[in-house]
């Protein structure tokens, strides 16, 4: 019986070394244009991503010039071959590997080969395996190489082996064990912490945990450019309700990635779809990457990461909340965070006026989800600068997030957009928000003229304008 299958396997491989060689000119050509089909629906994808605002004019250009390249390839690989010896070279070829390839390897086989040692493991498995072939040929090597680990724990490379085979059959609580013991005992490179965090995204059904998030910011710390790991940390943002922050690391994610990147599809419908959810035009936020503005940068992988202690809020004795920022630095980096924010409100106020100040502790607050505190401190700032503009903006646009799409536009936000123009009447902020204002309250007219004078004054290539004409043209008649 045994023989049998190993005949099988044989005729298998054989078939396999084959087919290249007889494929017919006409398989080519259908293979071809299959390519060709392809680069057109990306061609396409480009112009919907072009008119919807996810794409810039100029990364469009960039994606088309790469496409329209790999399209006019694809035609120069098309047609027959015209060599009258093809068909002659191909049956050599064939014959060749009919003959070389089962002889060579029993040959081998019969020189250095152990032909009446017993199988390896469970015999009942086997047996149930051969009985039904399609089952679990690749559970029984699964099991073998399990195993092989318990005879040899040390083996970093066989539990990292064993941990893709898990995640492979969607043995996910197996998978992330195996990595762990992987990681543990020295498996400290960038591919296999990736698949670990990967693996604990999908063990909790695509929730990024916070440890799987504090993996994938030591990923970067170690390869700045790994790709799962700046869309895994743009999708913790977006599960967190930060979309703009997520919006804002996937079009970093999108501008570097090439343009037959296989994902980039992916991350670009995810980013639309966040978008439009959230009432956000994606070409209205910076490209960010997950690593920049970091407060206190920590070290890249050396040894597995274990989840830091989250230090206690005391409002007391200014210590602010910093749980929104768990799975993102260690314990003690936390606590440091915590000092130097609550250092700085205590400071504010009890010290002298600071405008600067009030402007750092807005911002500040508001990377720790506090809305209400990094209000309060830019309400603070436009007390002591009464022309200031830059943090009535913040502001307004802080008041916006806290509402939903379908909601009323607050009256202080109005009251904002006004004091705005105010100072300076072609505010595109200020015009944008006014907007917003007036559509809120049903003031067609209002939100059209705030609106119109807004195209007037960008530029004919600001991204922003799609934006714009697109709330022009949701506007009732």
């Amino acid at each position: 019986m045994i023989w049998l299958s190993y005949a099988v396997l044989t005729l298998a491989a054989v078939t396999l070394l084959i087919w290249p060689v007889i494929r017919n000119a006409k398989t080519t050509a259908q293979e071809t244009e299959a390519d060709q089909s392809v680069y057109r629906a990306q061609l396409d994808e480009v112009e919907r991503d072009l008119s919807h605002g996810i794409l810039t004019d100029a990364e469009a250009e960039t994606a088309r010039v790469e496409i329209k390249r790999r399209l006019l390839a694809a035609s120069r690989r098309s047609g027959p071959s015209d060599d009258k010896n093809a068909p002659a070279i191909r049956m050599f070829a064939v014959t060749a590997i009919a003959v070389t390839v089962p002889f060579g390897a029993l040959a081998i086989y019969l020189s250095i080969g152990t032909p009446g040692l017993p199988a390896a493991g469970s015999e009942d498995r086997r047996a149930e395996a051969l009985a039904n072939p399609d089952m679990a040929d690749f559970d029984i090597l699964i099991e073998d190489l399990a195993d092989r680990l318990r005879q040899d724990p040390d083996s970093s490379e066989g539990w990292v082996l064993l941990a893709r085979s898990y995640r492979q059959v969607n043995r996910l609580e197996e998978s992330a064990s195996a990595y762990r013991r992987a990681l543990a005992i020295g498996a400290t490179n960038v591919e296999t912490y990736t698949e670990f965090a990967d693996t604990l995204t999908a063990l909790n059904n695509g929730t990024v945990t916070p440890e799987a998030a504090d993996i994938f910011r030591a990923v970067l710390r170690t390869n700045r450019d790994e790709p799962r790991s700046r869309f895994y940390l743009g999708l913790a943002e977006a599960q967190a309700g930060n979309v703009a922050n997520a919006i804002a690391i996937w079009r970093d994610l999108t501008a570097d990635a090439p343009a037959d990147a296989p994902w980039l599809a992916m991350v670009r419908d995810q980013m639309g779809q966040v978008a439009m959810a959230s009432n956000i035009m994606p070409m209205t936020v910076t490209p960010r990457h997950p690593l920049d503005g970091e407060a206190v940068p920590s070290p890249a992988i050396a040894a597995p990461l274990q989840q830091g202690v989250i230090p206690e809020a005391d409002e007391e004795d200014f210590r602010p909340d910093v749980s929104a920022l768990a799975g993102r630095f260690s314990g003690d980096e936390l606590v440091m965070i915590q000092e130097m924010v609550g250092g700085l409100e205590a400071r504010l106020e009890f010290g002298p006026e600071d405008y600067d100040g009030w402007m750092q502790l807005g911002r500040s607050y508001g990377v720790l989800g506090d809305t209400e505190k990094s209000a309060n401190a830019y309400r603070q700032a436009t007390q002591l600068r009464q022309q200031a503009i830059e943090p009535r903006i913040l502001l307004a646009d802080l008041l916006l997030k806290t509402v939903s799409p379908s909601a009323s536009i607050p009256d202080e936000v109005s009251a904002l957009s006004e004091e705005i123009l105010k100072l300076d009447d072609n505010n595109p902020d200020g015009l944008f928000i006014a907007g917003l204002s007036a559509a809120s309250v049903g003031d067609i007219t209002g939100a059209r003229t705030h609106w119109t004078r807004l195209l007037d004054i960008l530029p004919a290539g600001d991204s922003a304008r799609t934006a714009v004409l697109r709330r022009l043209e949701e506007l009732p008649d």
